[in-house]
């Protein structure tokens, strides 16, 4: 499933299904340093299916259907970040040049989910394959925390 974001930016926006249509979207609260996300129904009535909370220099804590997800540093050197889904797998974000892949986190390094960011003709793109269909909150609020923090870095980098 392709997802495109409304918006360049992890923080707020909706992601769109290829018809066009808002399927979920994101919301960045600063006062409580919390990112929701709403599953956005057919009659435009959302249901929250998550939300990070931002904690400064360190990675955000993901809630998602009441459980919490940490993400984390594979190592300390190391730009991927690996988590546990609610499914009990262990998951791996890695990133080149801007673009991310989730993968699991196990021999056979079963893709879930990519990430291209925008372009100035294109909006960025969330794909998440068949195998991460089962776990769409888990891949959607470990994006959020792992492009979020990527950002962040950056915007501190060039200061």
């Amino acid at each position: 499933m392709n997802y495109s974001l409304l918006t360049d930016s992890p923080f707020n926006t909706a992601l769109l299904s290829p018809e066009g249509r808002a399927v979920y979207r994101i919301d960045t609260y600063l006062s409580s340093f919390t990112t929701t996300v709403k599953k956005v129904g057919g009659g435009q009535s959302e249901v929250e299916i998550g939300r990070v909370v931002w904690q400064s220099g360190r990675p955000g804590t993901a809630v998602v259907h009441g459980h919490e997800i940490y993400v984390n540093k594979s190592s300390f050197f190391s730009s991927s970040r690996t988590f546990t889904a609610l499914n009990g797998q262990s998951y791996k974000w890695t990133f080149h040049e801007g673009s991310a892949l989730m993968a699991s986190n196990d021999s056979r390094q079963a893709p879930v989910a990519t990430y291209t960011p925008a372009t100035r003709t294109n909006p960025g793109l969330l794909h998440i394959t068949p195998h991460g269909l089962t776990i769409t909150g888990d891949v959607i609020l470990s994006f959020v925390c792992v492009e979020g923090e990527r950002r962040h870095t950056m915007r501190k980098s060039l200061r």
